[in-house]
């Protein structure tokens, strides 16, 4: 896809609980190379027990789970920023030197859970670090957010939800030394859209037609913790509710809300919601009306963008592309043109290919890596 696109980025999904950081540091280095600088990564835990056991591997509990994602990371920075140094790379064919050895660090890493003790086996890509996106609000996924994430990806059938989450987020980067500004949140949205108000409907009426509200039950369950199967449909549910550990935090803490603007949380409710919506809203009219209400929870939520879902394939997305972004290129709120540049240029600005300077990560960058601080003890 990458060799036959210019303008397209690419976020791909690993999880820091089923695979090595040096093989994911080879994998995504290659990747960015191969997309010129437009690959980002989405950071998961992984928190189904069903994932566990296909791997193998017994459930991690929550926290645990991100305390190890925190080491990977840095395992990661190392091998990514550390490593090579800019002028590493020669490929100087009259001499036969493709790089200079002397400009590149072996890690050793000797932590509580990873131990590495190689080079990066890639020179450094465009944007030596991908793009990094994250979707964890649980408290402790939003500490780590703070810390590593350039994009936070939320997801709640109301802004009032979220307004808080991103507050919390950004106060938390404030804290740790970034600025607040720099980490993107994106809100999960599934907009049907019509060229009038009368044609929308008709497509969401389809498309409640053939959903399976029974699927969104099960969805809604497996991702809650929440056996809805046991309750009534018209039996509000609570947080109360959890039977697993294995669950998505924040989904069940918005089981709290009690706002006007959502109906109660009942099995009958959740299932038609999120038999078309997932976990997010789905804001249903005229390319007007839609660009109204993503306004609205941008100013509510203090959003950046939105992770934008699709009902059918392509359709949803020709009208995403034919009625909504023109709207919101009027509204100035689209880019005109084609975006340049890395994937992380296009969302934090030009210039910016590489982590910025009050990333964490920017600590183990080669000219400023702490040599001290390489080996951990046991």
């Amino acid at each position: 896809m990458a060799a036959v696109t210019k303008n397209l980025g690419f976020v791909i999904t690993t999880s820091t609980s089923y695979e090595a950081p040096f093989v994911v540091a080879k994998r995504l280095s290659t990747l960015d190379h191969l997309t010129g600088g437009r690959l980002g990564w989405n950071i998961v835990t992984s928190f189904k027990e069903s994932a566990s056991r296909s791997m193998g591997f017994p459930l991690v509990e929550h926290d645990l789970r991100y305390q190890i994602a925190d080491e990977y990371m840095e395992v990661l920075y190392k091998i990514w920023e550390g490593s090579w140094a800019d002028d590493a790379l020669k490929e100087d064919g009259e001499n036969d030197v493709y790089a200079d050895f002397e400009r590149i660090r072996i890690i050793h890493h000797k932590g509580e859970h990873f131990a590495v003790d190689a080079p990066h086996i890639l020179d450094p890509s465009p944007q030596r670090t991908p793009f990094l996106l994250q979707a964890g609000t649980s408290t402790t996924g939003m500490d780590f957010a703070a810390k590593h994430a350039e994009v936070v990806l939320v997801a709640a059938p109301s802004p009032h939800i979220l307004a808080p989450r991103v507050s919390n987020i950004r106060s938390l980067a404030a804290k740790s030394g970034r600025d607040p500004r720099s980490i993107k949140v994106f809100a999960v949205v599934t907009p049907i859209i019509g060229r009038t108000e009368e044609e929308a409907q008709e497509k969401y009426q389809r498309a409640l037609a053939f959903a399976s509200e029974e699927a969104g039950l099960a969805f809604y369950s497996g991702n809650a913790g929440i056996d809805l199967s046991k309750h009534d449909l018209d039996t509000e549910i609570s947080p109360d509710d959890v039977t697993v550990d294995g669950r998505v935090h924040s989904l069940v803490n918005s089981l709290k809300y009690r706002g006007n603007d959502i109906p109660s949380w009942t099995p009958r409710n959740i299932g038609k919601a999120v038999a078309i919506g997932g976990n997010g809203p789905v804001p249903v009219g005229s390319p007007e009306k839609v660009a109204d209400i993503l306004e609205e929870w941008i100013q509510i939520a203090d959003l950046d963008g939105f992770n934008v879902g699709y009902v059918t394939s392509p359709g949803s997305f020709e009208d995403l592309v034919d009625l909504l972004i023109p709207e919101l290129r009027r509204r100035g709120r689209y880019p005109l043109e084609g975006e340049p540049g890395t994937l992380r240029e296009r969302v934090l600005g030009n210039g910016q290919s590489k982590l910025r300077d009050d990333h964490s990560g920017s600590r183990w960058k080669y000219d400023r890596y702490p040599v001290e601080a390489e080996v951990h003890a046991d």
